[in-house]
Formats: C-alpha cells, sequence, structure tokens
C-alpha cells in the first residue's frame, strides 16, 4: 500500500509538472512586447526616473555581440522554441532566469524531454515580468582598469518593475562592476561593434524629452565608450522602433540591412538608412559593406535581421514560408566560416516582425576573455616589402600569454599560409611583421593569440574563413609624388607628425565623411590632436603640385 501510495503521489508531481509546462504556453503572457497604453502613459515622463552614477574609469569600450561569449540568457517560462535551447545547450552554456524553484523543477523536466543537454544549463532564481531579456538585458563593458562590468540604464518599460530590477541580480551572480546611466533605453534599440561605434533609431531621443542628440552622445561616450553614435531614423514604421528589427552589424565593417520592394510605401526610408551605412566611415577607416536580406513584412513574416550571433555560430529566426532560404543564404554567404543555424518559430510563442530570436535571448561576455583590437590594413595599399601589424592583446583571464603562439598568419596571392611571430612593443601592445610582399599583389591575414587559461582567439574571430585583405599596388604616380611621406606615431593619443617633401596641406575627416581639421603644413609638421575622439579618421594631404595622399588615422 505504501509503495502505491508513493507512485501515486510521484504520478501527479510529473503529471503538475507537465501541466504547468502546458500552461504556460497555453495562456497569453502578461505583457506584450509593445508598451501597454497605461506605459506609454508613463512614458512621457518615465525619464525623470533616470539616475546615473560615476562613469566607468576611462578608457571605455563597449563589448559587441560578435565578441568571446561564455554563454547566453534566456527566460523561463520560454519566449523561444525549446528547440532553440537545445541547439544553444550544444554549443555553449545557457543560463536561464527562473521566478520561482517550481519553474525551475518544471523547466528542467520539460528540458530533459526535449534533448537539451543539461550539463550546459543552470538557472538563476530573478523575478522577472517578461521574456524580452534582450531588452532588459546586461550591456557589457571593459573599463580603464581592464576589468568587464556593466553598464544599466531605465528600462523603457514602466510598468515591469521585475524586468527593469532584474539587472541587479545580473550584476550579483556574475559579479562585476556596474554603473547606470540616466538614460531611458531598450536592448533591442542598441548595437555595438567594439571599436566605439554604436546605431540606435532615434526612438533615444523620444524616450529622453530632455535631452539633446549631443547630451545623448555625450552620455553613451562617457558610460560605453561610444565616440560615434548613430541615431537614426526608423524604417519598419511599426510601434517598437528597435533596430534589431530591420538592421544589424556582422562585424566591425560589414552591417546587415533590411530590404523591401520598391513598391513598398517605406522602401525610400530602408533604402536611406542604407545609404547612409554605405556612405559612413567604419571604425577601420574603410566604407560598410552593406549586406541586404529580403523582409518585406506586411503580410509575411520574415524578421531575419532578428538573429543572434554567438561566438561561431549565428541562429537565424525562420517561419517555414517562401523567403527563408534566401535568408539563410545572405547569412552564409556574408559570414562565412560561422555555422549558421536555422530556428523554426515555435506554434506557442511564434515569430513576428517586431520580436524574434534576437529579442528574447542576451549574450553574455566571457569576462576572461582574450582580449584582441586591431585596425588592420585593407583596401590599396603603397607597396612596401614589409608591414608591421600592431594589435593590443589582453588575458583578461589574469593568466599569461603564451608568446610563442602570438601569430599573424597571411598568405601571398592566394598561396600557402605562413606565420609571423608577434614582438611585444610595450604593455598590451604587439607587432608581428609581415615580410616578403610582392608588388601588385592580394594579402590575406588574420591574428591568433593563446593564454594559459586555454582560450585561444582569432582576429576576425573566425581566422582564416574570412581573413582581412589587402592589395599592393606598384609604384605609380601618385605614389612617388609622395615616396618619401612619413605619418607617426599611428595610432596616437595626442600628436602626429608629418614629414614629407613640397607639402602644402592635410584635411582630416571623421568616420560620416565630415571635416574635423584643416592645417596648412610644411615639409616638417608636428599636428595637435589630443582634443579629437578617439576613432579612425581620413587625412588628406596635398602637395605644392595639387596632388593629393590620403592616409589612415587612428585615434586613441
Amino acid at each position: 500500500m505504501l509503495k502505491k501510495f508513493f507512485l501515486f503521489i510521484t504520478i501527479c508531481a510529473l503529471y503538475a509538472i507537465a501541466y504547468g509546462q502546458s500552461e504556460h504556453y497555453d495562456v497569453h503572457p502578461k505583457f506584450t512586447h509593445e508598451a501597454t497604453p497605461a506605459e506609454r502613459v508613463l512614458l512621457q515622463h518615465w525619464y525623470q526616473n533616470a539616475k546615473g552614477t560615476t562613469p566607468p574609469v576611462a578608457p571605455v569600450t563597449a563589448i559587441s555581440e560578435f565578441q568571446p561569449m561564455s554563454g547566453v540568457l534566456i527566460a523561463y517560462p520560454l519566449g523561444i522554441p525549446v528547440d532553440l535551447v537545445r541547439e544553444l545547450s550544444l554549443v555553449t552554456q545557457v543560463t536561464v532566469i527562473v521566478s520561482s524553484g517550481q519553474d525551475s523543477t518544471s523547466a528542467k523536466y520539460y528540458f530533459a524531454s526535449n534533448g537539451v543537454n543539461s550539463n550546459n544549463v543552470r538557472y538563476w532564481l530573478v523575478n522577472h515580468d517578461s521574456y524580452w531579456v534582450r531588452d532588459y538585458g546586461p550591456w557589457f563593458i571593459l573599463d580603464g582598469n581592464d576589468q568587464i562590468g556593466i553598464v544599466d540604464f531605465t528600462y523603457n518599460r514602466p510598468s515591469r518593475p521585475h524586468d527593469d530590477a532584474a539587472m541587479q541580480y545580473f550584476i550579483q551572480n556574475l559579479n562585476v562592476p556596474s554603473y547606470e546611466m540616466s538614460l531611458v533605453h531598450t536592448g533591442g534599440n542598441y548595437m555595438v561593434d567594439g571599436y566605439g561605434t554604436a546605431a540606435s533609431t532615434d526612438l533615444v531621443l523620444e524616450e529622453n524629452p530632455n535631452m539633446t542628440a549631443a547630451s545623448v552622445q555625450s552620455t553613451a561616450h562617457d558610460y560605453l565608450g561610444i565616440d560615434n553614435y548613430m541615431l537614426l531614423n526608423d524604417p519598419l514604421g511599426e510601434y517598437i522602433a528597435h533596430i534589431d528589427c530591420w538592421g544589424k552589424f556582422l562585424n566591425v565593417n560589414k552591417v546587415l540591412i533590411a530590404q523591401v520592394s520598391a513598391n513598398d510605401p517605406r522602401y525610400n526610408n530602408y533604402e536611406a538608412v542604407a545609404n547612409t551605412f554605405a556612405n559612413a566611415l567604419t571604425p577601420w577607416g574603410d566604407h560598410y559593406q552593406v549586406v541586404r536580406v529580403y523582409a518585406p513584412g506586411n503580410n509575411a513574416t520574415t524578421p531575419y535581421t532578428n538573429s543572434l550571433i554567438l561566438n561561431d555560430h549565428v541562429f537565424v529566426p525562420i517561419v517555414g514560408n517562401s523567403y527563408d532560404n534566401a535568408a539563410i543564404t545572405v547569412y552564409e554567404n556574408a559570414m562565412p566560416g560561422y555555422t549558421i543555424v536555422p530556428i523554426q518559430q515555435s506554434n506557442y510563442t511564434p515569430w513576428q516582425n517586431t520580436d524574434a530570436l534576437h529579442c528574447r535571448t542576451h549574450e553574455l561576455a566571457d569576462l576572461g576573455m582574450l582580449y584582441l583590437k586591431h585596425y588592420p590594413l585593407l583596401g590599396h595599399q603603397v607597396f612596401h616589402e614589409s608591414y608591421d601589424l600592431p594589435v593590443t592583446i589582453k588575458a583578461l583571464s589574469g593568466q599569461p600569454l603564451i608568446t610563442d603562439s602570438l601569430l599573424a598568419y597571411y598568405r601571398i596571392n592566394g598561396g600557402s599560409w605562413q606565420s609571423a611571430l608577434m614582438q611585444q612593443d610595450s604593455g598590451d601592445v604587439w607587432h608581428a611583421t609581415l615580410t616578403g610582399l610582392q608588388a601588385d599583389s592580394e594579402v590575406d591575414y588574420y591574428l591568433f593569440a593563446k593564454d594559459a587559461s586555454g582560450r585561444r582567439e582569432c582576429l576576425p574571430y573566425v581566422g582564416a574563413a574570412d581573413p582581412f585583405h589587402f592589395n599592393l599596388g606598384g609604384v605609380g604616380v601618385e605614389e612617388n609624388a609622395f615616396a618619401q611621406l612619413a605619418l607617426y606615431p599611428n595610432p596616437t593619443s595626442d600628436n602626429i607628425v608629418l614629414r614629407g617633401e613640397n607639402l602644402s596641406s592635410m584635411t582630416l575627416y571623421n568616420q560620416m565623411g565630415q571635416q574635423v581639421m584643416q592645417v596648412d603644413l610644411d615639409d616638417y609638421m608636428i599636428v595637435d590632436c589630443h582634443t579629437l575622439p578617439a576613432g579612425v579618421y581620413v587625412a588628406v594631404i596635398r602637395n605644392t603640385d595639387g596632388q593629393t595622399c590620403t592616409k589612415r588615422v587612428v585615434k586613441m
């Protein structure tokens, strides 16, 4: 009799768990992604609640989605298909926030019965109102003390206090420094490249009516290290106005922008934002590669920019319509070396054009990452038989670098890869020298580093699959005229020296193509750059014969 009693209790418990899981799907969530009518009223004055703390120690760098990550954050009850949880658990650690022990028990049972790798799942008890962890989740930065921290903001959903307060639990669980900036904001309306450029729609200005664009940019600079904050018109024209519904940085110099048909009333708005990127300079000094994915929306669900980059995997939302395959092909072509994982929507929590996979997940930075930063040689370069490649390497794990494994791999005209060992300049700055280069040739290269924690990183992230590329000319007329031109140090933190023959003037342009400086030159000139914001600039140098030479200048 006692055995039967315990069997009955066990069956009841399992039924309760299963029923609880079903109930989580069958009951509509308390909130929608859209602000409720009450929230829209409160948002008119919500900016008054935005309070700032002391900013991080400068210089600050915002961590991008395509830098090294330790895992991914999701919420339970789920807003994503369990298939996605399973796929994530196969490649990284999945952190699940639950509001109660009952939810934790329910999640464990449901995941186990659907093939989720439980060894890669952990649970944090974090009371929350919704599953949109992208919107209220942590923004990671690297501060001037070489420590990763979190920047908080006032979440733009006033009636969801648990979501807004969840950041404090993330900070406690990760045990990192935290800072709060006096901005009303949301994660779905923020993308960043790790080199000081970020983009949002002008929803930021709408929700912070007490601030000008200049003061928003100043705040972003102080807390996030953003030197170029692109505040863009929203071409989608929907309630959400989040940038991840139509755009996504795929790399520092590559951006994905949705595309609609020419007869769509929004067509000109989409083309305008694509052209804004195409005409802007990236932090690497080239123009953006603008990748387009056809996402007509309207009566079709095409949420293809709302994807998640997680180390060497990209998880792309699909819905089973005729546009899916083309979208997957766009990712495969734009991101060689990455594993593209299509994720079919769930019947219970389907994807929407305003709310899909990216909105409902959030990457977690690797707090001990092996951090590499480099301003690559790209495009056409004047021929030299060798080139030095400076790179900043920081082992945030605290473990030493493996110095005989700090390498630049390069190949000439598609030949065999060869390597150059890096030499330390000072502190965290190293350099590798590419030698044996040939005139009129094509050069590919990538950087590799390793530390004693076992971390191994490439830059670009996928290494040989998608390397940096530049081409070398011969000695042309324009190049001969400036054969003796020297510009150094580059990168610089304060001044640059220009030395050459018959120099006349230098005009300096920022990443948006705006002129920021013009100086008359002698054949030897020290130009003061210390007041310029950090970033990449283009210097157009003229000689007395009216000829021009273009140089990239990096201001640290």
